[in-house]
């Protein structure tokens, strides 16, 4: 039986994409980006159904954006600013994030197919109801993410901060935490089918003993006279 390939497969971009000056793109609803370089000023921006096909940004800002059922493909996003932008119901493929800052970022119910995450800042997150297919989180901050109810199979946590992430009810059979700070995680019924590394075990184990209502107790009760 042939092994199941899990490696996420990069963005395909053209090599010579046109850059473009800062305001010369506005993002509108129905926008459309099409091999393009973008960089400058797009906080606050608010836009249904934006579409980008083939296109790096670039050091650009998208603090606070609004930016609904945008559509994703073959993008690269390097040392962008998206902190507390609004994705909802986002479809991203083939995408590479790098350095970007994402603090309070909401993916809410988006659809992820080979996409990295990279050294990214992704402290109090949402990505509830969403789902993975060929996904992978390296060396980013993640304290406080919010997985609930995300289907997450398969899906690469490698080196991150996840102390405090709340995965509830999700899907993470597979799953892969190593080198990951797992300390104060939430939803310890969900972890059943993870894989982790030795150092892992003792914050792991009590993550899920306490999900079951388990207590570690060495002082036992007196017995009654």
């Amino acid at each position: 039986m042939a092994k199941a390939n899990h490696a996420v497969r990069p963005p395909l971009l053209s090599t010579q994409l046109t850059a473009v000056e800062d305001g010369a793109l506005t993002l509108d609803d129905d926008a459309e980006w099409t091999e393009v370089e973008v960089s400058g000023d797009h906080s606050g921006a608010v836009a249904c159904d934006v579409d980008l096909h083939d296109v790096r940004l670039t050091r650009a800002r998208f603090t606070g954006a609004e930016l609904l059922r945008a559509r994703l493909a073959d993008v690269v996003i390097e040392d962008c600013d998206l902190s507390g932008a609004m994705l909802e119901s986002v479809d991203l493929h083939r995408v590479e994030l790098r350095d970007c800052r994402m603090s309070g970022v909401v993916f809410t119910r988006a659809r992820l197919r080979d996409v990295r995450f990279e050294r990214c800042r992704l402290d109090g997150a949402s990505f509830r109801m969403s789902e993975a297919e060929r996904a992978s989180f390296h060396e980013s901050m993640m304290a406080g993410t919010d997985f609930y109810g995300a289907k997450l199979p398969d899906v690469r946590f490698f080196g991150c901060d996840l102390s405090g992430a709340d995965f509830s009810t999700a899907t993470l059979k597979g799953a892969r935490f190593h080198g990951s700070t797992v300390e104060g995680i939430k939803g310890g019924r969900a972890l059943a089918g993870i894989v982790i590394d030795s150092t892992q075990l003792v914050p792991v184990s009590q993550v899920v003993l306490a999900s079951l209502g388990i207590v570690v107790d060495d002082d036992a009760e007196p017995e009654p006279r």
